[in-house]
């Protein structure tokens, strides 16, 4: 099973790889940033096919997740406000020691579950380099790099089985483990 959907997506690369990345070229800075956006679409694909479902149009689907995590992109700033937000939110636990505990137990338990390499992608995608970049850093090709990512994710769906959504404890634990004591209050282990 597991083949034969690494041979679907590599022929949906073959075949649509080229008209995603002439659509997302106008959206994107850069030629890297709209190779990033083909590479996160194919990745969404993989996903999405990995839980079994069904994409009618991949083409259309590909070039729409690739405009989307692009234009995603331009709302930095909105993101970045929002985040201070949250942060303002989550500094909040820092006066819960029950919380705090729970949180610092769950980030634990999602570092005990990525091995090294996937840690190491998982911490430089989070601090915003690209899949050219984050490969070029750990020595490894862009599919690679991708290919981790995609186990990182089937990782964080916590619990299992909720058809790839990762919960909000599960991002806050992440949140968490980049941020650290410095932002909560409190140690966490990575190694």
């Amino acid at each position: 099973m597991e083949l034969q959907l690494e041979r679907e997506v590599a022929e949906a690369y073959r075949q649509y790889a080229s008209a995603v990345l002439s659509c997302a070229r106008p959206l994107a800075l850069d030629v890297e940033e709209a190779r990033d956006a083909v590479q996160e679409s194919f990745l969404r694909y993989f996903m999405e096919r990995r839980y079994g479902r069904h994409i009618e149009h991949p083409r259309a689907w590909l070039i729409r997740v690739a405009c989307n995590y692009l234009l995603g992109r331009r709302r930095s700033a909105a993101v970045a406000r929002e985040d201070a937000v949250e942060v303002e939110r989550v500094a909040a636990l820092a006066d819960d020691p029950e919380a705090l505990a729970t949180l610092s137990q769950r980030a634990r338990e999602i570092r005990a579950r990525l091995s090294g390499r996937e840690w190491d992608c998982l911490r430089l995608r989070a601090e915003g380099l690209s899949y050219a970049e984050i490969g070029e850093r750990l020595g490894v090709r862009q599919g690679t790099i991708g290919a981790l990512l995609s186990r990182v994710h089937e990782k964080l769906r916590w619990p299992p089985g909720r058809d790839g959504i990762i919960g909000v404890g599960t991002a806050k634990a992440v949140h968490f483990l980049f941020l650290g004591e410095a932002a909560w209050g409190a140690p966490i282990e990575t190694d």
